[in-house]
C-alpha cells in the first residue's frame, strides 16, 4: 500500500461512514486514513495541496460538492482525486461529475473489483501528474506554522457564564464565516462544553494526550468530534482523575498541531492562570476576559489583569467582557471601570433563556438567534473576526 497518498472517507453520519467502512475492510491494499461527518473537511484537505484519495457520499450528494466548491472558489487539482459513492448514478451525474472534475462515480453499494480498480487508478493518476510536475513528497513533513486565530476565553472565578460564551461564539464564528472552528475544552477537572452542547463524543483530550508521541495532523482531526452546528469539539476527559496524566507539554503539541487544521480556535479555559494558560497565552490572538456583576468577580478580574500586566501581556489582546450586565446588584458599569481602570469592551444581558437552552443541549445562538444574547454574542464575534 502506498502511505503517501490519504484515503480519506466523507459523509453525513458516522452510521453511513461505518456502512461505508465495512465494506472495505477486508480489502487489503485499502486504508481509510480519516474520517469525516462534515464536507469542510475537503476545503481543508484541497487547500492544504495533501495527496489524497477522498470517498464521498452516498448521503452527500453532487449537488453538496458542487455547492462547496462554488461557495469556497476551490477546484480539484492535480493531488486531490474524488470518487462520488452514489444511490442514483445517472448520465446526468456522470457529465455534471466530469464538469467538476470528479475522478470517478460508483454506484452504491459498489463491488470490490470496482472500488478497487477506481482507487489503484486514481493512485496511479497522482502519481503520474506529479512527476510530470516534478512534485516530490518530502518522507518527513516539515513543522507546519500556525494558522488559526486563537481566542482564550478566561475567567479566574466560576460561574460566570465562560464556557457559555465559549460555546455559543464558536457556533457563531462559524455561522458567519462557515469556516473551520474548533472548541477546546481546557478544563480538565470540570469541563462543560459537551453538555452545553448536547454532544456525546467519543473522544477526549485525554484519548490523545495518551498516544501525542505520534500524533499529526491527520490524526488529530480523527479525534475531534463534529456537532450538528457546524463546529468541531474536543472536550475535557469525562474522569476528572485522568487530568492528572495529560501534562502541558501533551497539551501544548495537541493545540498546536491543532492550529494546523481549523481556522479559529477557542478556547474555554481554566480558572486560574495555571500552566497550560500560561503556556499557550503567547500563540493566543485574543484573551476574553469574563466577569460577572458581582464583587469577588471584579476583585478576581482586577487581580487578573494585574498578572497579565506584569507577564507584559499585550493590552490590545485583552477583550473585557462583562455577562449578566442587566443585573440589578447595586453595582453600575461605570463603577466598575473606574474599579479596573479600563473600559468594558462588550457587555452580555442576562436571560432566562440562558439556563433553558443549556438544559436543553441547544445553544442560544441558533435557537433563538434575535435574542438579546445572541445580538450581543453577535458583536463579538464580528468584532473578533474582522481583528487581525
Amino acid at each position: 500500500m502506498d502511505n503517501t497518498i490519504l484515503i480519506s472517507l466523507i459523509d453525513k453520519t458516522e452510521e453511513s461512514i461505518e456502512k461505508v467502512s465495512s465494506l472495505l475492510k477486508n480489502i487489503s491494499d485499502i486504508e481509510i486514513n480519516q474520517t469525516s461527518t462534515s464536507i469542510d473537511d475537503l476545503e481543508f484537505i484541497i487547500l492544504e495541496k495533501i495527496p489524497s484519495i477522498v470517498l464521498i457520499g452516498p448521503l452527500y450528494t453532487l449537488v453538496d460538492i458542487e455547492n462547496l466548491l462554488k461557495t469556497k472558489g476551490l477546484s480539484l487539482g492535480l493531488l486531490v482525486k474524488l470518487i462520488l459513492l452514489t444511490n442514483e448514478p445517472s448520465s446526468s451525474i456522470f457529465k455534471k461529475a466530469i464538469k467538476l472534475n470528479i475522478f470517478d462515480v460508483l454506484d452504491f453499494p459498489f463491488s470490490y473489483e470496482d472500488i478497487i480498480e477506481s482507487i489503484n487508478r486514481a493512485r496511479s493518476n497522482i502519481k503520474e501528474g506529479m512527476a510530470e510536475k516534478g512534485i516530490v513528497l518530502e518522507k518527513e513533513s516539515k513543522p507546519k506554522s500556525k494558522v488559526s486565530k486563537n481566542i482564550m476565553i478566561f475567567s479566574s472565578k466560576g460561574g460566570t457564564g465562560r464556557s457559555f460564551i465559549a460555546t455559543n461564539l464558536s457556533i457563531d464564528i462559524y455561522n458567519q464565516t462557515k469556516k473551520r472552528v474548533v472548541l477546546v475544552d481546557l478544563n480538565y477537572q470540570s469541563g462543560d462544553i459537551a453538555l452545553i452542547l448536547g454532544a456525546v463524543p467519543k473522544h477526549t483530550f485525554f484519548d490523545i494526550a495518551s498516544i501525542v508521541n505520534q500524533l499529526d495532523a491527520e490524526m488529530l482531526s480523527s479525534f475531534l468530534t463534529p456537532d450538528s452546528s457546524g463546529i468541531k469539539i474536543l472536550p475535557a476527559p469525562v474522569d476528572p482523575a485522568q487530568s492528572e496524566s495529560i501534562n502541558t507539554k501533551a497539551t501544548i503539541k495537541i493545540l498546536d498541531t491543532l492550529s494546523q487544521i481549523c481556522d479559529y480556535m477557542v478556547i474555554d479555559s481554566q480558572s486560574n492562570f495555571c500552566e497550560n494558560t500560561l503556556a499557550f497565552l503567547e500563540k493566543t490572538d485574543f484573551l476574553c476576559m469574563v466577569a460577572s456583576m458581582d464583587v469577588l468577580s471584579i476583585k478576581n478580574l482586577k487581580v487578573s489583569l494585574e498578572v497579565l500586566e506584569q507577564l507584559k501581556f499585550p493590552k490590545e489582546k485583552i477583550l473585557l467582557i462583562m455577562n449578566r450586565a442587566n443585573s440589578k446588584v447595586g453595582l453600575t458599569t461605570d463603577e466598575i471601570e473606574s474599579t479596573l481602570l479600563r473600559k468594558i469592551d462588550f457587555t452580555i444581558s442576562s436571560d432566562r433563556l440562558v439556563p433553558l437552552t443549556i438544559n436543553k443541549g441547544n445553544p442560544i445562538i441558533n435557537s433563538y438567534p434575535k435574542s438579546a444574547v445572541s445580538k450581543s454574542i453577535n458583536s463579538l464575534t464580528k468584532y473578533l473576526i474582522a481583528s487581525k
